[in-house]
């Protein structure tokens, strides 16, 4: 039987949305810190809540975003919040002071999170279901590559120009968003509206709770990894290495694009334990390398076991919170996982900046090892030890299984 085309120009598109909206998100997340200290003169928790005030609106978005995605339809929101998304970009250039640069910031990070619900959701009815695993696989990896070149872009334009300059850049990678929802994407809105939802809403419309656990773990190694997000290039800048910080995701990404299919046979062969704890001992090991660089090799070393430990690490979490959840709420737990990442990666950048007032950017990342052997504690305590008595539950099923069948066949 043939399988149902994926590559459809739906899909493509809302791939391509997936990776221009993250190209915008992610470069501006590696310059914004940067940009707010020199230009505004602020401090480094100031610069961290530049950051930070996005990510909380994009999260605060997406609480109730899903909801009114299910009443509006998807396509009338999808091209309301591209055309916001679209205008914060460009009046990033307007800001005179700090205080209007912190509500365009604000106003990003909210159209972000209904742009991102909406687009999820129109990919959910692109992709068939004969081929949800690996379209979802396809369209996740177009917002790696995103992580990996959006702070390369960023990072590189403020070495050879002004930030005003990497604003048009970004301007034109958000009009293609608009471009795409106007020209191509599907009308979904008038199916939505007769369904006739009503527009209540509950915690259970917001979270999963079977996938609280395993989002919580995500929670926790995401404000950890903020850390690198935003405070990588004034880091690199203090201890000389500025101009290898702009090939740090480059490596990242290439690293965890190589391992990617290797990781995720291995995840369905040996069990979420048997591959998680390895890849976050490689994080742990990533951050003490970055943390003691004397050197641009390692920058680009710690770069490279980083990518390839936090990459897998997060798509095994994304998929054992799917895996927890039941059939019908697949959707919710997802939504909740990337609620409670976008909340790390939007606190964490502050209380970063918070310790930066205190001590060198050397000493937070030398703090960042300790938090990431935390999060291996957290990990064990909320979900490892479940799925390994879980795994030797199942063996040992399995186990008087064979040997029941074999005394049926001696008989």
């Amino acid at each position: 039987m043939k399988r149902p085309n994926l590559w459809t120009k739906n899909f493509i598109i809302v791939c391509g949305m997936n990776f221009f909206t993250h190209i915008v998100f992610y470069s501006l997340l590696a310059t914004v810190s940067l940009y707010v200290i020199e230009h505004f003169g602020r401090s480094q928790s100031e610069a961290g809540l530049a950051v930070g005030i996005y990510v909380l609106l994009a999260v605060v978005a997406r609480l109730f975003a899903g909801k009114i995605v299910d009443v509006l339809g998807s396509k009338r929101i999808m091209i309301i919040s591209a055309i916001f998304f679209f205008l914060a970009v460009l009046a990033h250039q307007l800001a005179t002071t700090f205080t209007l640069f912190m509500i365009i910031r604000a106003i990003h990070g909210f159209s972000f999170g209904f742009l991102m619900t909406a687009v999820n959701a129109i990919m959910a009815e692109a992709i068939p279901n004969e081929r949800r695993g690996e379209g979802t696989g396809y369209y996740a990896t177009a917002m790696n590559i995103a992580m990996a070149a959006g702070p390369f872009i960023g990072l590189v334009m403020l070495r050879v120009t002004t930030f005003e300059n990497l604003i048009w850049i970004l301007a034109i990678a958000a009009f293609c968003n608009i471009f795409g929802v106007f020209i191509n994407l599907p009308a979904t809105a008038d199916q939505k509206l007769q369904e006739k939802v009503k527009f209540t809403f509950s915690l259970s419309d917001m979270f999963e709770k079977r996938a609280l656990p395993i989002a919580i773990c995500m929670f926790v190694l995401g404000i950890g990894y903020s850390s690198l997000l935003t405070y990588l290039a004034p880091y690199t800048e203090e201890i000389g290495f500025g101009e290898v910080a702009t090939y740090f995701f480059v490596v990242y990404a290439g690293a965890l694009i190589v391992t990617r299919p290797f990781t995720g046979r291995l995840f369905d062969r040996l069990g979420e334990n048997m591959l998680t704890y390895p890849m976050l001992i490689l994080i742990v090991i990533g951050f003490f390398v970055l943390s003691k660089a004397t050197s641009g090799w390692m920058i680009l070393v710690a770069s490279a076991l980083i990518g390839i430990g936090f990459g897998t690490v997060q798509s095994n979490y994304l998929a054992i919170a799917i895996k927890e959840a039941m059939q019908n709420r697949k959707a919710t737990a997802t939504s909740t996982f990337f609620i409670l990442l976008d909340l790390a990666i939007g606190i964490g950048p502050y209380l970063f900046g918070i310790l930066l007032g205190t001590m060198s950017y050397r000493s937070m990342y030398s703090i960042t090892v300790g938090w990431f052997i935390f999060a291996i504690a957290v990990y064990f305590v909320l979900h490892g030890r479940k799925a390994s008595r879980q795994k030797q539950l199942n063996e040992a099923i399995l186990g008087e299984s064979g040997q029941g069948n074999s005394l049926d066949s001696g008989t």
